[in-house]
């Protein structure tokens, strides 16, 4: 089973940087439960937080209420964020579900 996402939570130096999550191809129900985890995880570390899209392939409407509740959670603890880069399949799953403004950048 693929990992739903990777987060960097070092340097190469090995001091701590910004955790960096990269989504899996997959960003589904059957993942959800997955990439809520380790987006928790991730969120346990100092921010501020890039999240790389760039492979997602396959994304569903469980999927993105998972990104949407870890960037409300970065909004509510003050926390920015950035997008390194977003595929056109989770682009699209982002305009039809209307949840556009939700993921936007707080920075």
């Amino acid at each position: 089973m693929n990992d739903a996402v990777n987060i960097d939570a070092a340097s190469k130096d090995g001091a701590p940087a910004a955790g960096r999550v990269v989504l899996a191809a997959a960003c589904t129900i059957r993942e959800a439960a997955q990439l809520r985890a380790e987006l928790l995880s991730c969120a346990g570390l100092p921010g501020p937080y890039q999240i790389d899209g760039a492979a997602v392939e396959t994304v569903d409407t469980a999927g993105v209420q998972v990104l949407v509740a870890f960037a409300l959670d970065c909004l509510e603890r003050n926390a920015s964020y950035t997008w390194l880069a977003r595929s056109p399949a989770l682009e699209e799953a982002i305009r039809v579900l209307g949840v556009g403004a939700l993921l936007e950048s707080p920075s």
